[in-house]
C-alpha cells in the first residue's frame, strides 16, 4: 500500500497546524500547549554526557526497576 505525500512549506505547516490545535483545544489552551514546548537553553548532549558519566546500563537499568516498583514511572 503507497499512499503519496505532500510535504507542506513550513508556513502552511505552521498555519494549519495552529488552526487544528485551536480547532480541538479552543485558542486559550492552544497557547498553553504551543508553550509547554519551548526551545530551551544549553547543550544536552553535554549536560547528558555529565549526568550519565560513570553509569553503566545495568545501573540505569536498576534505578528503572526501583522507580517502578516505587511506583514513581
Amino acid at each position: 500500500m503507497s499512499e503519496d505525500v505532500r510535504l507542506m512549506g513550513l508556513p502552511e505547516l505552521r498555519s494549519r497546524g495552529f488552526e487544528a490545535l485551536v480547532r480541538e483545544l479552543g485558542v486559550a489552551n492552544a497557547i498553553r500547549f504551543l508553550h509547554l514546548h519551548e526551545t530551551g537553553a544549553g547543550d544536552y548532549t553535554q549536560d547528558r554526557e555529565k549526568w550519565l558519566a560513570g553509569l553503566t546500563i545495568e545501573q540505569v537499568e536498576e534505578e528503572i526497576r526501583r522507580m517502578k516498583l516505587r511506583g514513581e514511572i
